[in-house]
């Protein structure tokens, strides 16, 4: 299956090949979640001549920051989890159009629950107001649609992303922000594919008696920039999976076409630039040292490609907040560190470490002078 959600329609480049394409209509998919919900709970209200909270239309809502790409992703889910395909390939927005996507699932989740916090939700929902308990109920599905969405963009075993750039040093040092971004917000990067690389011509240079054409020196040119910036990229990125796609004098469009560029990039794995996949962020908690209230804990965060001058790190109740490379993400605390405080924070080779030590009014008594903390 193959899925466009910013609009486009990528069954051209198909060529008639029997593959299904699926295009995402983010208006007609909420309205067959949310219409009912929303008739619900103006039936709840039909007496209080409009007093209460009230849902707005679905073509209201898709105008709501995040509504869209959430929307796209739910559908994306929801075919994922269909059995009905081996594989669902999703044509997915540039740059901008993807920050905004892979950030909003967990963006949701942690303002929804900041704002009304699920223990708040059941107590209103117990109550006598039926459109509190209707409301209650949106938004209880809006958060387990979000955090569904979330679990299926961070579950390495299901969901990978290919980034695909062209070979120019601020292209690719973009990219590189791309790939920060993308580990970030919880999604692997299975390959980064550059395309539209300038082939080497090798003994194929035409030549006439007035000698080699001028055309062949501008090729051999920008050949050598595609080359030379793939290689100091590649220099930057380890040894994560660069597969190369030459230009061609026509748009591959077609099972042959497109079979020939699938067979130029799996002809290279481990051929100069790296075999491995980019996996996506995992928090580590270890005891650094000490014991009792003296212990130390240790909050460790890989932020690979990120620049150190884009991190920063703060607390709020049991969540820490961090910001990289233009992104902020909101990362739930291990059970043990929710009875910490911080007591500092560094950066340094790609991991952001934020030290803990226990709050004496937090900690249990029985572990205040234990060695096992």
């Amino acid at each position: 299956m193959l899925m466009s959600v910013d609009g486009s329609d990528p069954a051209s480049l198909l060529g008639g090949t029997e593959v299904p394409v699926h295009r995402v209509d983010p208006l007609g998919v909420l309205e067959s979640r949310y219409r009912s919900m929303s008739e619900a709970l103006a039936l709840a209200g039909r007496h209080d001549h409009g007093a209460g909270p009230s849902l707005p239309d679905p073509e209201e809502l898709t105008a709501l920051p995040g509504a869209e790409p959430l929307i796209a992703l739910l559908e994306v889910a929801r075919l994922a989890d269909s059995g009905e395909w081996d594989d669902v390939v999703v044509d997915c927005p540039g740059a901008a159009g993807w920050r905004e996507m892979v950030a909003t699932p967990s963006s949701i989740v942690g303002y929804l629950e900041r704002i009304w916090p699920r223990h708040a939700r059941v107590v209103a929902s117990t109550g006598a107001d039926m459109r509190a308990a209707v409301l209650v109920a949106v938004v209880d599905r809006i958060v387990d649609a979000a955090s569904s969405v979330e679990a299926m963009l961070g579950d390495g075993s299901r969901t990978s992303a290919v980034v695909v750039t062209t070979p120019t040093p601020r292209v690719l040092d973009a990219t590189r922000d791309l790939l920060a971004v993308t580990s970030f917000h919880g999604v692997a990067v299975a390959r980064v594919i550059a395309n539209s690389v300038l082939p080497d011509l090798g003994g194929a240079v035409p030549t006439s008696v007035l000698g080699t054409h001028p055309a062949v020196y501008w090729t051999a040119r920008i050949r050598a920039e595609h080359v030379s910036a793939l290689d100091a990229f590649a220099a930057t990125t380890g040894d994560l999976r660069i597969d190369v796609v030459s230009t061609h004098p026509t748009e591959p469009v077609g099972f042959d076409a497109l079979g020939a560029v699938s067979d130029q990039m799996n002809g290279q794995v481990g051929d100069g630039y790296g075999s491995a996949i980019l996996p996506a962020l995992v928090t580590r908690v270890r005891r650094e040292s000490g014991s009792g209230l003296d212990t130390v804990y240790q909050m460790e965060v890989p932020l690979p490609f990120v620049e150190a001058d884009t991190v920063a790190v703060g607390r709020v109740e049991d969540d820490v907040i961090v910001s990289a490379q233009g992104s902020r993400r909101r990362l739930r605390l291990a059970s043990v560190l929710r009875r910490c405080v911080v007591t500092g924070a560094g950066f340094d080779d790609g991991v952001l470490t934020v030290s803990f030590a226990p709050d004496p009014a937090l900690w249990p008594e029985n572990l205040q002078g234990s060695t096992d903390g």
